[in-house]
């Protein structure tokens, strides 16, 4: 019977583009970039990467190498469901979220890439299978940008075939914010829709009064108005705000979601499969949300998330993160038309430039 006999994990500590900024974060310069490959005994191999906060990864690195590895090494490579709720079970009194979410994701991607790659089937049909093209949205971060170079930022969105933007909301003053979204806008015109992300820069009643003047900028959604875990709070404001509300990348469990879905606090919930513990639970949410009737979107790592969403019948954006793997991989992800499409190559599809990363290294 075929084994898992090799796992290796590696830090990276990446570099951006430029500083950004985000309420709920600061400013960020590079990010930190935890992989994790794991080969069986036919010789498949598979690989799963978390990226986060600089200076964050080497805790997933240690839960990884001190507890996942023993757990996974081994173990029948195609129950992926079984050393799952192993890895779960063994570190959920340390955290049931957070880092441990974080740890098992990598794992748990990198063993759903392996199995797609030993059946030659890419990720997105081995998950169901739906739609391969997924729409898609630019989800720009940038809430330390003048408005003149917010704009530039859109036009490079629009220039790069999408036709959904997001932009960043949590400027000191409402007032600031208001001008932010009114010029955005006039700029991209009614027929470009626009997305906002307040990174949960606010409390419960200013979010309602923002959410009340943000009203008549016909919004698909306001992310994150408050912190993630008050659904009480986001009941109330998706019942009196009179605007679509999206939240999840903060949620790190499947409970978090039901929680949140049962409480009414959610129009778009949006899972990261990086956060919530891979891409076993994040289907787990596309289904519970699918039974409420609610669309799926997602955040961050979009190479992967394009998968998961092509096989999710209730699917409705995928967020190309400002975050991308492009300069590090041979086949970036495409948007035409506002529509990302999966490919077909076995797998997640990810070819890493591995001599280029290795610049990047950490341990």
């Amino acid at each position: 019977m075929t084994k898992i006999d090799k796992i290796e994990t590696t830090l990276y500590r990446l570099p951006l583009p430029e500083a950004v900024e985000a309420a709920s974060s600061g400013v960020m310069a590079d990010i930190d970039m935890v992989m994790v490959r794991v080969w069986d005994s036919d010789g498949a191999q598979g690989c799963g990467y978390n990226p986060l906060f600089s200076g964050q990864g080497s805790a997933l690195v240690e839960i990884i190498n001190n507890v996942c590895t023993e757990i996974v090494l081994q173990e029948d490579p195609s129950r992926i469901e079984w050393i799952w709720h192993k890895m779960w079970r063994r570190l959920h009194y340390a955290g049931r979220g957070g880092p441990v979410s974080f740890a098992i994701a990598a794992v748990d991607t990198a063993l759903w890439d392996l199995k797609a790659n030993s059946l030659n089937l890419p990720l997105w049909r081995l998950l169901g299978g739906f739609n391969p093209e997924v729409k898609a949205y630019a989800g720009n971060i940038d809430l330390n940008f003048p408005i003149d170079k917010l704009l530039a930022g859109a036009d490079r969105s629009l220039n790069d075939g999408h036709r959904s933007i997001k932009m960043r909301l949590g400027k000191p003053s409402l007032k600031e914010d208001l001008s932010r979204v009114k010029a955005m806008r006039a700029h991209i015109g009614p027929d470009i829709e626009l997305m906002a992300d307040a990174n949960e820069a606010w409390r419960p009643d200013q979010a309602l009064r923002a959410l009340r003047a943000l009203r008549e900028f016909d919004l698909v959604w306001v992310e994150e108005p408050i912190q993630p875990d008050n659904f009480a709070a986001y009941a109330h404001l998706r019942n009196n705000g009179g605007v679509p509300l999206s939240a999840g990348e903060n949620l790190h469990t499947l409970a978090e979601f039901a929680a949140l879905i049962s409480a009414g606090g959610i129009d778009f919930p949006e899972p990261d499969l990086a956060t919530c513990g891979g891409i076993t639970p994040w289907m787990k949410i596309g289904h519970l949300a699918d039974a409420h009737g609610l669309p799926i979107t997602s955040h961050g790592v979009h190479d992967i998330h394009v998968h998961l969403l092509a096989a999710s019948p209730n699917n409705a954006y995928l967020e190309v993160h400002g975050f991308g793997m492009n300069p590090y991989i041979e086949h970036p992800l495409v948007v035409n038309n506002g529509i990302a499409t999966a490919p077909d190559r076995s797998g997640h599809g990810m070819e890493f430039n591995w001599s280029f990363l290795e610049k990047f290294r950490v341990n």
